[in-house]
């Protein structure tokens, strides 16, 4: 009888978490003194989600239903009304796992920096792609294997998979600087391509540099 009770709480324990509607952030440079966690505040629940500089976050779970969330650097008080500015997100019912980027601006005043939410669902942003951030001045240039794609400075754009299995392939990023128009080279080299994760790669500025600096997280959920 016992041997019976621990294998089904196994089998609970196992599968619960597929199931689960999760949220993971990453706050992408933030200043000193930035926020090391976001709390999302809804009326019926807070949802406190950590915030690496360099990495995702541990999963958090969302409650179901449409949301719209309120973003805030600390718990509200009880009582305490959320403030107009709040920056507000929506995450969809569909959605069934979200990554939220907080991205740092000095004009919000409850909280500094824009957040960019990302529907990150088999569905929506499948295992093997890449999805590029260009936080940097410069207009990014990028081939990866065979995939090509340009960004102009604050936007966004995805990358399909390189290759269908694990192997390398071939990477060659040039940016455009904003004042010469030089073309100049930030990477040339060879990366190994993970078909069972999504990667997020951020075009960053490089302190005291004119050529920013590109790199890369990784998600494998399910």
């Amino acid at each position: 009888m016992l041997k019976y009770f621990i294998t089904a709480v196994i089998v609970i324990i196992t599968i619960t978490p597929l199931s689960a509607r999760t949220i993971r952030g990453i706050f992408v440079q933030a200043p000193n003194g930035a926020p090391e966690s976001v709390f999302l505040y809804s009326p019926s629940k807070t949802t406190e989600v950590l915030l690496p500089q360099r990495n995702l976050s541990k999963e958090v779970e969302l409650p179901k239903g449409d949301l719209t969330l309120a973003l805030l650097p600390k718990p509200l008080p009880e009582g305490a009304e959320v403030p107009e500015e709040a920056q507000v997100i929506t995450i969809p019912a569909s959605w069934k796992r979200c990554v939220i980027i907080l991205i740092p601006s000095a004009t919000n005043n409850t909280f500094p920096a824009v957040a960019r939410i990302i529907d990150t669902s088999n569905s929506n942003f499948p295992k093997g792609e890449t999805l590029v951030y260009n936080l940097s001045n410069t207009l990014f240039m990028g081939k990866f294997g065979g995939e090509k794609l340009s960004l102009r400075p604050t936007k966004s754009g995805r990358l399909k998979a390189p290759l269908d299995d694990i192997g390398t392939y071939d990477v060659a990023i040039d940016c455009i600087l904003p004042d010469t128009r030089e073309r100049k080279a930030v990477c040339r080299s060879r990366w190994v391509h993970n078909p069972n994760a999504r990667q997020l790669l951020f075009v960053t500025p490089s302190l005291g540099k004119k050529i920013p600096r590109v790199w890369g997280v990784l998600d494998h959920r399910e």
